[in-house]
């Protein structure tokens, strides 16, 4: 009983780490946009818990693949006059200036990393339960399909990300380096054209992947 028991557990582990496949993500995304992207992008957008892991690894993971009106330097323009106010506590007349703003910013790019939980905050601060509750949904199923991605302890099965930015904010699982030199990275160009790095300090590793690349 006790082996079925360790089995068991071993299993939902692997499973709750199935390695991205993303020449596969690309392939099918690059073939049929509308099916693998647009469709779970729909889905995504009223009812994301409909979407299985899998439907989620090709929705997120694919959006790399794909043309957006929403990138993260538009993100950047916009952040003093939309994005700085989004943020927990933030007043009712505050958000009721950059409402409009930041649900059409949001409707370009919904997987932008931390849009779908800002917007949340300023639904909260309206008292729309409703739209803060599934915005709030989105992120969380996003920040789940990162985590989920790899275990980041191997070339076989890192930690997969679509933005550069991401990958830095990894590595805070490392221990803090005595001095700078500690510190080392190395990457590496996959056939897919995605990149993995390998960070350490020590014996201490974390293997990262960008999806797609620079």
């Amino acid at each position: 009983m006790k082996k079925i028991i360790v089995f068991l557990s071993l299993l939902l582990y692997v499973s709750a780490f199935c390695q991205i496949n993303t020449e596969e993500i690309k392939k099918k995304v690059l073939e049929n946009p509308k099916t693998y992207y647009q469709d779970y992008l729909e889905i995504f957008k009223t009812e994301p818990a409909k979407l299985t892991q899998q439907e989620l690894n090709q929705m997120y993971y694919g959006s790399r693949f794909v043309e957006s009106e929403y990138e993260m330097r538009d993100y950047n323009q916009d952040y003093e006059k939309i994005w700085k106010l989004a943020k927990p506590g933030i007043s009712k007349n505050k958000a009721l200036k950059i409402v409009e703003q930041a649900q059409s910013k949001y409707n370009k790019n919904p997987l932008l990393k931390g849009i779908a939980l800002e917007l949340s905050y300023v639904y909260k601060a309206l008292g729309n339960k409703e739209k803060s509750d599934l915005y709030n949904l989105q992120n969380n199923l996003i920040t789940q399909t990162i985590e989920n991605s790899g275990t980041g302890k191997s070339e076989d099965s890192p930690i997969c990300v679509i933005r550069a930015g991401d990958m830095i904010s990894r590595i805070s699982t490392l221990p803090r380096a005595s001095k700078p030199s500690d510190f080392k990275q190395k990457m590496t160009d996959l056939p897919d054209g995605s990149i993995l790095t390998t960070y350490s300090i020590g014996d201490s590793k974390i293997y990262i992947k960008l999806v797609g690349g620079f």
